[in-house]
């Protein structure tokens, strides 16, 4: 009885060897290519696909990765540095007065201005007793040549002054008060009161001078408006004081008039040299200047 049972079963083990060769040659035509995979996918899958780039595109410029480029500056037209073919003009306060001025360039570093000052007004100031109510009157005119060492703001200006500056001034003493001409003391009548007259001049009216100072009227840049500072001194030479007085005043030794008593124009001129022996020691006058410029 055993051996029919072995005998078939080398035929099953046959068998089901053929059948799993048959099975694993057809699995390949089975199976579906990837492209086809693809194309069977519902309409969902690619529309999910297509809002998922666009999801990643908008976040891409939502942080900035797309880029505008800026627009192009237009770049300013500088103002033209043609000598007497450009001009600058200003007004500036000073010790000369209220002035105007012109200028133009005349090099890279080199600038020619001229310009005129007027001042006047009442300055009352006392010496040794005697009240004086001076008038000042000053007119002047100046050119500089305005040169740039370092091609900046800051230059060295000389130049010519040409002024006519005038002080006058009434001289008076209050009646019945003390005041000394010289080395010597007077006191007042009442009856007729000392009084006179003064007046201050300048040795020349064509001066050296010379400049320090900050800003160019004419930049060399696109600015128009400029704010320039200066100081320095013209060589005026010192000034002398004159004064005359007429009246009565007297002395321990008794009442003498100013107009006749020598010992007392003696005084007078005593004193006036003593004030004009001050003044020597200034024999320039003294510029600061604040000014503001447009350039055209």
């Amino acid at each position: 009885m055993l051996r029919p049972k072995l005998a078939v079963l080398p035929v099953f083990l046959s068998a089901s060897l053929s059948v799993t060769i048959t099975a694993q040659q057809q699995t390949p035509s089975n199976l579906v290519a990837p492209s086809q995979l693809a194309l069977a996918l519902p309409a969902t899958a690619s529309l999910s696909t297509e809002e998922s780039h666009k999801s990643a595109a908008e976040s891409y410029s939502a942080e900035g990765v797309i880029r505008i480029a800026p627009a192009t500056q237009v770049a300013k037209k500088l103002p033209s540095q043609r000598p007497f073919r450009t001009a600058a003009f200003g007004i500036k306060a000073n010790t000369l007065g209220a002035g105007a001025e012109l200028a133009t360039p005349l090099f890279r570093r080199f600038n020619l201005r001229s310009g005129v000052n007027f001042l006047a007004f009442a300055y009352p100031f006392g010496i040794d007793g005697v009240n004086y109510d001076a008038n000042l009157h000053f007119r002047s005119s100046q050119s500089t040549l305005d040169w740039f060492p370092g091609g900046h703001a800051f230059h060295i200006s000389p130049g010519i002054l040409f002024s006519k500056n005038t002080v006058s001034s009434t001289a008076t003493v209050p009646a019945g008060q003390s005041f000394t001409l010289g080395d010597q003391s007077f006191i007042n009548s009442v009856g007729d009161p000392v009084h006179g007259n003064m007046s201050l001049a300048y040795p020349r009216n064509l001066s050296p001078l010379l400049l320090l100072g900050f800003g160019n009227i004419l930049p060399r840049t696109s600015r128009r408006l400029s704010i320039p500072m200066e100081f320095g001194v013209a060589y005026t030479g010192a000034a002398t004081i004159n004064v005359n007085l007429t009246g009565t005043a007297c002395t321990n030794q008794g009442c003498t008039s100013f107009a006749s008593n020598s010992e007392a124009q003696a005084s007078l001129t005593q004193e006036i040299k003593k004030i004009n022996e001050d003044l020597k020691r200034v024999p320039v006058y003294p510029i600061l200047s604040l000014g503001v410029a447009y350039h055209f």
